[in-house]
């Protein structure tokens, strides 16, 4: 599951969908033309440990059931993400556009609207770093 959620949406609004190739659990994702973010991998993933002694291997890390194409994502809720651009005096309700390759900017030149800035009050602010809230 997502390790960078920050306030959970409803679980109701969650579908396994098609995504890009590469997705892993927590990134941003634009499902026609709707904000998401993988809760899960995909089914297709893969990730390969190194054993004590030097042997590899190399086992599935996709989402259980997920097809290979297609991961389980939330279309609302709060998540931390890099934001190109955030800094540490980043005021909430700050709106955060998605680029065609999947990253994060508050620019919105040729990007796509994703979200807004959702700071908890007692957050630790850093640079280029944002909790972002989807599904409004």
């Amino acid at each position: 599951m997502a390790l960078n959620k920050i306030y959970g949406g409803s679980d109701r609004n969650n579908r396994e969908r098609p995504v890009p190739e590469g997705t892993v659990s927590g990134d941003p994702v634009l499902i026609t033309n709707r904000p998401a973010v993988a809760l899960t991998s995909r089914g297709d993933a893969t990730k390969t440990e190194t054993l004590p002694g030097g042997e590899t291997f190399t086992g599935s890390s996709g989402g259980f059931g997920n097809l290979a194409d297609s991961a389980t994502v939330a279309f609302d809720g709060t998540y931390e993400f890099p934001v190109a651009e955030a800094t540490t005096s980043t005021a909430n309700e700050v709106e955060v556009f998605i680029t065609s390759a999947g990253d994060l900017t508050l620019t919105s030149t040729d990007n796509t609207h994703f979200g807004w800035t959702d700071y908890p009050r007692d957050y630790f602010k850093r640079a280029s770093i944002a909790p972002v809230r989807i599904g409004d």
